[in-house]
């Protein structure tokens, strides 16, 4: 299953990914925030910076439908650990 960048949800657990998600909306007037909108019944509504996205394994099909719920995604590690410069031994 392919890998993509995700947002999850702290109430219902589902993953929305930036990319394809509609409850997913780029705050201009806040500047480099976005908007989590997810849909009901959960209806949470946070603001989110895109360092905060994370990334999951997920299917085709739920990464072109905008979000895969509990079960259907396998967290990875961060990629903020995976940077040469994050590495002590590269140095």
């Amino acid at each position: 299953m392919p890998v993509h960048m995700g947002i999850m949800c702290d109430r219902c657990q589902r993953v929305h990914f930036i990319a394809t998600s509609p409850g997913i909306e780029f705050l201009q007037s806040v500047g480099a925030m976005y908007r989590l909108r997810c849909k009901p019944p959960c209806a949470e509504d946070r603001v989110f910076r895109k360092d905060e996205m994370r990334p999951y394994r997920v299917s085709d099909e739920a990464f072109r439908r905008g979000y895969a719920d509990e079960g259907e995604y396998e967290p990875l590690p961060g990629i903020e650990n995976m940077s040469p410069r994050a590495d002590p031994e590269a140095s």
